[in-house]
């Protein structure tokens, strides 16, 4: 059975809340909408939990690697799916913006409308500030992860005998 959390992938653009027909969520990827039973917050969970952990692991990371103590940016997988909350993640208002290239314009105090590539919009409660300074610091913690990846494979090597020794 495939999960609606399946669809919070490197094709996810943006995750939030509704209630309308017994839906919980809005997933709005490259190649559709599409809803779901599920609120954002278990989508979430869900979509950590295929990668070995879970949302409040994968902040809890963020927030002490990189000092975001608030709405703090996680990633969802270590191959770069990230998602980045516009606002407190208990607030209805609250939209999961996902690491894809988007311009972002005010079009009202407090409210911006993100455009994505694909040329797909979503409109969000917070100002431009917030959605790039939010940005920003995804693609903060998208470079550091894979800084730690790159001096992984730089430094450490596995030994024929699976000890770790450093490399010269």
């Amino acid at each position: 059975m495939i999960c609606d959390s399946y669809l919070l992938d490197h094709r996810a653009l943006a995750l939030k809340s509704v209630f309308t027909d017994g839906f919980k969520s809005k997933i709005i990827t490259t190649h559709g909408i599409y809803y779901s039973k599920l609120s954002a917050e278990d989508l979430l969970n869900k979509a950590c939990i295929c990668y070995f952990s879970t949302k409040k692991g994968r902040e809890q990371a963020s927030k002490l690697l990189l000092n975001y103590i608030q709405k703090p940016p996680f990633l969802i997988s270590n191959v770069n799916i990230g998602a980045v909350p516009t606002t407190g993640s208990n607030n209805f208002d609250c939209v999961w913006i996902f690491n894809h290239r988007c311009t972002v314009k005010e079009v009202a105090k407090g409210q911006s409308i993100v455009t994505f590539v694909n040329g797909t919009s979503i409109t969000v409660n917070v100002s431009k500030h917030t959605i790039s300074s939010q940005l920003h610091r995804l693609h903060t913690l998208i470079s550091y992860s894979q800084s730690i990846h790159r001096e992984r494979e730089l430094y450490i090597e596995m030994s024929d005998s699976g000890r770790i020794r450093k490399s010269l």
